[in-house]
């Protein structure tokens, strides 16, 4: 068989209380500096404190996750601020178990399982296809939740045809 490629970037939604923490950060850190300079000392410095904070927490909500299989190697890297990218994990469709959307009773043989450890690298958006990949990777069990493109899907399909479903 020749090399698969496949590439897909998916943007996290899952946020939606890190948007209100952002803007709740942003208006207590103006406030405190504001009433802080008129009045107390004490709260403006505690406002002044709050300024590297607000600026950590507005860099580091925007986030993608790029998902690139190569072969049989399934790698997963997250974009923070589409500037900062941190690779997340590596799978080899080896160790795959089974892939399956999320709502598929194929997967309920694994959710019974106790030492599943599930890993969400989806947008979150219950309109978008998500879908389960069961990895058994040294002796333990992975979900992890993705996005896959049409060609990605096809692509895993045709080298393991057995284990991938669709329903």
């Amino acid at each position: 068989m020749g090399d698969s490629y496949a590439e897909v970037i998916v943007h996290d939604e899952k946020d939606i209380r890190g948007k209100q923490l952002k803007l709740g950060l942003v208006v207590l850190t103006i406030a405190l500096i504001a009433y802080g300079a008129m009045f107390q000392i004490m709260l403006f410095l505690l406002g002044v404190i709050l300024i590297p904070v607000t600026i950590y927490t507005i860099k580091n909500r925007y986030r993608e996750y790029e998902y690139l299989l190569v072969s049989d190697e399934f790698d997963i890297t997250i974009i923070k601020n589409k500037q900062r990218r941190k690779k997340a994990n590596s799978y080899s469709l080896n160790d795959l178990q089974c892939m399956a959307p999320v709502s598929s009773h194929r997967l309920d043989g694994f959710h019974s399982n106790p030492q599943l450890k599930v890993i969400d690298y989806s947008s979150g958006n219950p309109q978008h296809q998500i879908y389960s990949m069961i990895f058994s990777c040294e002796g333990a069990i992975q979900e992890v939740k993705v996005e896959p493109s049409d060609t990605m899907l096809r692509e895993v399909k045709m080298r393991h045809s057995s284990i991938v479903f669709s329903d």
